[in-house]
């Protein structure tokens, strides 16, 4: 299936399930700095390929919605703290899919990226991660111990 159709049906689904899992590029830096989990769910290949995502957190696909249910068995600890998620992928698609599958299983607060890492690196926010006030925050927990 093409990009073009495929995002059309996607578009569509969205529309007729009356939910917002999509985050433009422009938005992205709002909900970085708010303290958005940030997870990068390229392949290992694409983060290779395209340059890793600083700061976020890399999971494959398949586990991700396992890993952001909060009422999974082993989810991770900002999603049981409700934390927003901001998923990434390399063209927006399967984060949306993902995150409309999450929506359908009651998870609220996690969005995808439209237009995916394409899209951030096209706004020039891929190095916005690095300088968030949270993962500040937390890197210095981490090197202090």
């Amino acid at each position: 299936m093409t990009s073009s159709i495929r995002t059309a049906l996607h578009t569509t689904d969205r529309a007729a399930a009356g939910v917002d899992t999509v985050l433009s590029a422009a938005d992205y830096p709002a909900a970085v700095r708010a303290g958005a989990l940030v997870v990068d769910i390229r392949s290992r290949a694409q983060r290779e390929r395209q340059g890793v995502l600083a700061g976020a957190i890399a999971v494959e696909a398949r586990p991700v919605v396992d890993l952001l249910d909060p009422r999974s068995d082993a989810p991770l600890a900002a999603v049981r703290e409700r934390r927003p998620v901001v998923l990434v992928s390399d063209d927006g698609l399967d984060a949306e899919l993902f995150a409309l599958e999450l929506h359908s299983r009651g998870v609220r607060g996690v969005r995808a990226v439209d237009g995916g890492h394409e899209a951030l690196r096209a706004a020039r926010a891929l190095a916005l991660l690095s300088e968030a006030e949270h993962l500040l925050r937390e890197r210095s927990a981490i090197s202090a111990h």
